[in-house]
């Protein structure tokens, strides 16, 4: 039962990579329904169970949900980086444990597609987290929806895809993704084959934090074949060589 003063919070979680048309109408969805009073759109550094490979910098993935809710208006959809200074990697008991502490007046819910009951055995934690939240399922790519959102649709919107195509050149439909995440999208150069130095230069910073020294070094040298004078990313490529070769050096094998 609901004690008097608590906030209802839905958490829509995710890699945001980018944002997109599906996430913006399952939060508006669940706000229209009172289902919530607010949405927080809960930004991962990295998903345990997705590969980084294509994954933009965290930094650039909060920007664009902060522009396309500033292209919404809609006070009660909030944009939240509390797994930015998590220990990695971001699972989510230890963001709902964190939350909790910072909110002890807020009951909070997890909003997920309806395809990831296959994964939930899969989460760390689960039953303890089951405990301390309510699942709200939103129909997606198969799956049982909660009865609350059986009736939702239009949300087979997914970020894949968007990628893609923006790698490919081509028109994304129609409000797929906010105007103003496409702007961002185009001027920092992100998921495409002609992607910017930074997007490189970032993306080898993430990999160099998880100690993916191989990754990031490629990363590093792309981004200096873009713009050779990028300081930072010589700077690091050359910090991350030494790394990467003193791991591979062989000390019985002169």
């Amino acid at each position: 039962m609901r004690r008097s003063g608590e906030r209802r919070i839905a958490l829509l979680m995710g890699s945001f990579n980018p944002v997109h048309g599906g996430h913006l109408a399952v939060a508006r969805y669940v706000l229209e329904r009172e289902l919530a009073e607010e949405v927080w759109m809960v930004v991962s550094p990295q998903n345990p169970l997705k590969s980084p490979e294509e994954l933009a910098p965290f930094e650039d993935r909060l920007e664009m949900v902060r522009l396309a809710l500033e292209e919404i208006g809609e006070a009660r959809l909030r944009v939240c980086d509390v797994e930015r200074d998590l220990p990695y990697p971001s699972y989510t008991i230890h963001t709902i444990e964190y939350l909790q502490r910072l909110y002890p007046d807020a009951v909070f819910t997890i909003l997920a597609g309806s395809d990831i009951a296959d994964q939930l055995p899969r989460w760390h934690r689960l039953e303890e987290l089951q405990r301390l939240v309510r699942f709200l399922f939103y129909p997606r790519g198969g799956g049982v929806a909660s009865p609350e959102m059986a009736q939702a649709s239009g949300f087979e919107i997914d970020s894949t895809s968007i990628r893609r195509t923006l790698a490919s050149g081509g028109d994304l439909a129609e409000d797929a993704v906010p105007e103003a995440v496409q702007a961002y999208i185009r001027e920092r150069g992100l998921y495409g084959a002609a992607g910017g130095a930074d997007f490189y230069f970032e993306r080898g910073r993430s990999y160099y934090r998880q100690n993916d020294f191989g990754r990031a070094l490629n990363d590093f040298n792309r981004a200096l074949e873009l713009e050779p004078g990028h300081t930072a990313a010589r700077e690091m490529r050359d910090m991350t060589e030494a790394i990467f070769n003193f791991r591979n050096f062989d000390l019985y094998n002169p």
